[in-house]
């Protein structure tokens, strides 16, 4: 076995311990759907009026609302909301304390995207989504960590190298002027069939 999978997760810090958004049983819907689009995040923990966690809302559960045609009425509560679930993302918890390989286990087990970390009295300290761990997994053995990849900007130039081509005539892959250290690339003409 791997030697991080040992590692406790006070000492690995994977996933996001600043600024977790959560939301109340009380909160309404259309101010959790604002959250998600607000924070791009795709769950909530649920926080009961002690803040210890209690459950996760997930943009996943928005589905739920729709095939019951209750999307209407954005104003219930998350507690409503969660009671129309069929199957419940369970809130999967884990401390600073437990090893990745634990944290893995229980990811598994419960068959969740997130696990929610919690302290001794279960309020959130953060969340470990299933693109951290990946992120971990992959990233770490190159020597990056994932704030060191500006997914926005890699996005925002994938974006416009596609809007490129679809104005592109003569059918060939579109590439950057290299700058003048970087080593000149060739193009790649398309095949036309």
């Amino acid at each position: 076995m791997p030697s991080y999978l040992n590692k406790q997760l006070k000492e690995l810090m994977i996933g996001t311990y600043e600024n977790i958004a959560v939301t109340t049983t009380n909160t309404p819907l259309i101010l959790v759907l604002q959250q998600f689009i607000e924070r791009r995040v795709s769950a909530l923990p649920v926080v009961d009026k002690r803040s210890k966690v209690v459950d996760v809302y997930a943009k996943f559960d928005v589905i739920h609302l729709a095939a019951d045609k209750t999307y209407n009425n954005l104003d219930i509560t998350v507690k409503k909301a969660l009671e129309h679930r069929d199957q419940s993302e369970r809130v999967i918890k884990c401390t600073m304390n437990d090893t990745l390989h634990q944290i893995l286990e229980k990811i598994v087990q419960a068959e969740v995207h997130r696990i929610v970390v919690v302290d001794s009295e279960d309020h959130v300290i953060g969340i470990i989504s299933l693109s951290d761990i990946l992120s971990f997994l992959v990233l770490r053995p190159v020597g990056l960590e994932r704030k060191d990849i500006d997914c926005d900007k890699l996005v925002e130039e994938t974006a416009e190298e596609v809007t490129d081509s679809d104005h592109n005539d003569d059918n060939t892959v579109p590439t950057k002027a290299p700058a003048a250290d970087e080593q000149k690339a060739t193009p790649i003409a398309a095949t036309a069939k």
